[in-house]
């Protein structure tokens, strides 16, 4: 079972199952584990995520450092949104291979990122994710 603070690789269809985020593997950090489970992404950082007009505004930039997290290059962590999903089983197959999870001061540094008034959450739909996801199940609420 996943926890707080895992770093998975997997596909999300969102807004819809053919987008961005659908066609093409991410990592995400999950920030909690209880009723349900809750992410945020991840991803390579480029240069136009670092303009004053660019999206996401609220974010966490880490450099590549496995003492602190499993990313290959600098990464992005998207903090204007978070994903949530219940009744879904991740296998321990999509987890980062390098690293597991982020540490400590990198998960505080994401919490904190993430406490503002214009977080949106996510609820994906169990079936979609599931058809992209062949390393996930349904279980039981």
């Amino acid at each position: 079972m996943i926890k707080e603070k895992d770093v998975v690789t997997m596909r999300i269809p969102f807004p819809y199952i053919d987008s961005e985020l659908a066609v093409s593997t991410h990592m995400y950090v999950c920030m909690e584990n209880d009723n349900g489970i809750r992410f945020v992404k991840s991803q390579t950082k480029k240069p136009y995520h670092l303009m004053a007009n660019s999206e996401p505004f609220y974010r966490v930039v880490e450099d590549a450092n496995l003492q602190r997290n499993p990313f290959k290059k600098k990464s992005l962590i998207d903090c204007d949104k978070m994903f949530a999903v219940k009744g879904i089983s991740i296998h321990l197959d999509l987890l980062t291979t390098s690293r597991r999870d982020v540490c400590q001061d990198l998960f505080s540094q994401i919490t904190r990122a993430l406490s503002h008034d214009k977080l949106s959450i996510h609820l994906l739909e169990k079936d979609p994710l599931l058809k992209l996801n062949y390393k996930m199940k349904s279980i039981a609420n």
